[in-house]
């Protein structure tokens, strides 16, 4: 591809990033991408065969961006724990530096058909099975709990990326905080100590039973 036509492609790709950040997929057409671009619609099929693989085209490049950095986080040698803290972390920070992408991955990815949408739930599953595989070796390993591996897995991930639903930047809590409030969540559960060790006893189950709560 000559350097001119890639510089058009790419000019195409971030105007359309913007635009489906700021619209949505359905409600920005070609025209507007061909308008912020400063070409014509007609040239626009010069790169690509329609809006759904500029779509796709722009999904492909967060997912793949978020496959890098958390097969980074797991690869090497390191703490096990601390690998899956940091995939988590950076995971959730993604959420902000890439926001754009998070978006149209989480909104827009049902618009895509056939081979588009097979492709994107390949990418999917390789970030589904970096945590799980993960998950199971620290298993395996004995340094966490027996449970599910695909509920813990989908927990995570559930946990993540409703992340962008709520989170709002301009509000109080901070992209960091939360990060390591999940991770607490993660890694700790939501119980205190005293109260988890209340809620095993099993006098105090009967009582929570019998009364509808405890006291402590």
């Amino acid at each position: 591809m000559k350097q001119g036509s890639a510089n058009v492609r790419r000019k195409i790709i971030n105007a359309a990033t913007d635009l489906f950040y700021e619209k949505g997929f359905e409600k920005a057409s070609l025209r507007d991408i061909a308008l912020r671009v400063g070409i014509t619609p007609a040239a626009i099929y010069y790169h690509f065969r329609n809006k759904e693989e500029i779509l796709y085209t722009v999904i492909e490049a967060a997912s793949n961006e978020l496959f890098f950095t958390l097969n980074h986080c797991f690869g090497g040698n390191g703490n096990p724990i601390e690998k899956l803290r940091n995939a988590i972390y950076q995971h959730i920070i993604s959420i902000k530096t890439n926001r754009k992408g998070a978006k149209i991955i989480i909104e827009d990815k049902r618009f895509l058909s056939g081979e588009l949408n097979r492709l994107v739930k390949e990418k999917e599953r390789a970030v589904y099975n970096l945590y799980k595989n993960h998950l199971r070796e620290l298993q395996e390993d004995m340094k966490i709990n027996e449970f599910d591996l695909t509920a813990a897995t989908f927990s995570i991930l559930g946990m993540i990326n409703w992340l962008y639903h709520w989170f709002k930047p301009e509000k109080r809590l901070s992209i960091e905080r939360v990060a390591n409030d999940i991770m607490n969540i993660v890694f700790y559960g939501l119980l205190r100590k005293e109260v988890e060790e209340f809620v095993h006893d099993r006098d105090n189950i009967d009582k929570i039973k019998e009364t509808g709560g405890y006291e402590l």
